[in-house]
């Protein structure tokens, strides 16, 4: 059991020290991804505020889309460096996740005889064994409470999901805003 813990907390350990490079270097990209809809949003309010007409308001509501989306994408940013700030805190939150005891009184439930014994006799001893397993993590919960944890929730698949999807958005944002500051500024100069 002595041997069995301290694999656990080797394999802990190194996980997080290959996690946290990675995500410190996420840090200069995502900021220059917050910027590129940030730095059009800005010219073209000053461009829709220096010049009065009656389509101001268009400007300044799409830009303050541009400037939602980057806001977005701040916070998360921000949520993921907290995560890889501190490493004590996120190998005792790993290692809380993976060694409760609810966890495992359900994972040996699953692999009682009577279980594992239950599925078709043509299937592998070990294949049995991981489905038992497998009814075990799901019935556990561990997802939810991987989601439910503060140093944890920023590194659940829905959130990294999220955060690809809020760098679309805001490459894309900044591709509007950068032709609308063209649009703005010619008006400008026009005069219209």
């Amino acid at each position: 059991m002595t041997a069995a813990a301290a694999a656990r907390d080797t394999a802990i350990s190194r996980f997080v020290s290959v996690l946290i490079p990675v995500i410190k270097a996420t840090r200069v990209p995502i900021l220059l991804v917050i910027l590129v809809p940030v730095v059009p949003a800005v010219l073209v309010i000053s461009i829709a505020l220096s010049r009065p007409g009656p389509d101001d308001w268009f400007w300044v509501v799409l830009a303050g889309f541009g400037l939602v989306l980057a806001g977005w994408l701040a916070w998360r940013r921000r949520q993921l460096l907290a995560v890889a700030a501190d490493r004590d805190t996120l190998v005792v939150a790993l290692t809380g996740l993976v060694t409760g005891r609810d966890l495992w009184a359900q994972l040996i439930d699953n692999l009682s005889v009577g279980k594992v014994g239950a599925v078709a006799a043509r299937r592998s001893r070990p294949v049995r064994a991981l489905r038992g397993l497998w009814r075990g993590v799901k019935a556990a919960g561990v997802l939810a409470e991987f989601a439910a944890s503060d140093e944890l929730a920023p590194l659940t698949p829905m959130r990294l999901r999220g955060l690809w999807l809020l760098v679309v958005s805001c490459l894309l944002a900044g591709g509007v805003l950068g032709i609308a500051v063209l649009v703005a500024g010619l008006l400008y100069l026009l005069g219209a």
